[in-house]
């Protein structure tokens, strides 16, 4: 298998696996759900689904990492002031999830079985919190936690707003930043 197929090959099984789970976690509920009956779901063993993920909450990440390096990024390469950085910043997290609105919604369902869950998706969006207020920090904004809190709160609200009603996730999120009064 060449390097190319063996990271498709990967990618696909970590899809696959996070598909199950949410299913089963949304259908079932977290607690009744076993990581057997997920990597059963998902064609592959529970030793497997560990090579994945670490635990199972784990599954509701959503490229956590993979967000607050995006996130930093943004930060580093805007221009402008502090709201006009978070907006770009958090309108690129939005377009990132644009295509994957039905995955989010499961993704929702399935925070609601479980308290586990839900605080999974805190912390995910707490790391997100914490990834941009480091960056704007570092360009020296000022009211960087602030401004961060905002980002990130517009984000969740948008997201559930795109989740129950449909829509564009990054209209969604630049509207909510035009209401709170940010320039673009």
């Amino acid at each position: 298998m060449t390097e190319g197929r063996r990271e498709r090959h990967k990618a696909d099984t970590r899809r696959a696996l996070e598909e199950a789970a949410l299913r089963r976690f949304a259908a079932e509920g977290y607690d009744a759900t076993s990581v057997g009956a997920i990597a059963a779901d998902a064609g592959v063993s529970a030793r497997t689904f560990f090579r994945y993920f670490a635990t199972k909450d784990e599954v509701l990440d959503m490229g956590r990492l993979e967000r607050q390096g995006e996130l930093r990024a943004v930060v580093a390469a805007a221009s402008g002031t502090g709201s006009a950085v978070v907006r770009a910043a958090v309108l690129h997290l939005a377009e990132g999830f644009a295509g994957d609105r039905e995955r989010i919604a499961l993704r929702q369902r399935a925070a609601a079985t479980s308290p586990v869950l839900r605080g999974r998706l805190f912390d995910t969006f707490a790391s997100w919190e914490h990834a941009l207020a480091s960056a704007l920090t570092a360009r020296g904004a000022a009211d960087a936690d602030v401004l961060a809190a905002a980002g990130i709160a517009v984000f969740r609200v948008a997201t559930a707003s795109w989740v129950d009603r449909g829509g564009s996730l990054p209209d969604l999120v630049g509207r909510g930043f035009d209401a709170l009064g940010s320039s673009a």
